[in-house]
């Protein structure tokens, strides 16, 4: 089967590439956003979703976004340049082509920093009312990761970061750590403030650092799955009270852990597609 490549531009015209699991055929669309760094073709479980989703009547559409990759020049964007707020307007846009296909569901996905992204639009996206149900693949705290990070290293990332903002030089790279974003990938600056700075937009999402409450997680009004491995997880606080904090804050959500899985549900692909089916049928998502 050829998978149709589908391309968007978003309302600051950043073009975006997404691949498509066949020309338009069913009323239900599967739609994900991935995390840091990474792209619509790298995901390690995004197989599954193609061959199986579409045997239920769902067309699968994973996406880029201006987070994609590290560095993208030609467009000057990359998970090292993105504003967390920006990633409204990337969704806005997927939203926005599956709505023109005349979707009558459409099922936003995330996975790791795109679990972030997919609360942030539920909570604020233009289109969030037509969105059926929600997707939480290795849902995380990225700010809480980042101070877990930044406790194992001498270098003050925050000192460096303003002091290149003061000199006019925001869109340089942090140098103090090669991957000074919770070391994993190179971060720019300005990135790092929107990112990381006390009451960023992003530290307000899934702030399960705190094991407090989860304002976003609450106003979440559709039906959603939220599923987690068991080691190289970024919630912070121990898995099972994430987990328990989660369905506290909303009653809606179903949570399900993959014993011996990774972040990546490496090895784990079938028993995530297992859930993510069940969840859908349950929901009537089909």
């Amino acid at each position: 089967m050829a998978y149709p490549i589908v391309e968007v531009t978003t309302k600051d015209k950043i073009i975006l590439s997404g691949l498509l699991s066949q020309p338009v055929k069913f009323k239900t669309l599967y739609l994900n956003i991935h995390g840091t760094g990474s792209s619509f073709f790298c995901e390690v479980f995004q197989s599954v979703f193609y061959d199986q989703l579409p045997k239920l009547g769902i067309d699968v559409l994973f996406t880029n976004n201006r987070g994609s990759c590290v560095l993208d020049d030609w467009q000057d964007i990359g998970a090292a340049l993105e504003m967390f707020e920006d990633s409204l307007l990337d969704i806005d846009a997927w939203m926005e082509w599956a709505l023109k296909q005349n979707y009558h569901k459409i099922i936003l996905s995330g996975h790791s920093f795109g679990t972030e992204k997919a609360v942030y639009y539920m909570n604020y996206g233009k289109h969030k009312d037509k969105v059926s149900g929600l997707v939480l693949m290795g849902f995380c705290d990225s700010v809480g990761s980042q101070q877990k990070f930044e406790k194992t290293i001498k270098e003050d990332l925050v000192a460096e970061a303003r002091q290149k903002l003061k000199a006019g030089k925001g869109y340089e790279l942090l140098t103090g750590q090669r991957k000074a974003q919770a070391g994993e990938t190179a971060i720019s600056a300005e990135t790092y403030i929107n990112l990381f700075s006390k009451n960023s937009e992003l530290s307000k999402v899934i702030p399960l650092r705190k094991n407090s409450t989860l304002p976003m997680i609450r106003k979440i009004n559709v039906p959603t799955l939220a599923t987690v491995g068991d080691h190289d997880e970024y919630t912070i606080i121990p898995i099972k009270k994430a987990m328990a904090l989660l369905e506290k804050e909303n009653e809606r959500i179903e949570i399900h852990q993959l014993k011996g899985s990774n972040h990546c549900y490496e090895g784990y692909q079938q028993e995530l597609i297992k859930i993510v089916k069940k969840f859908l049928l349950k929901n009537s998502l089909v």
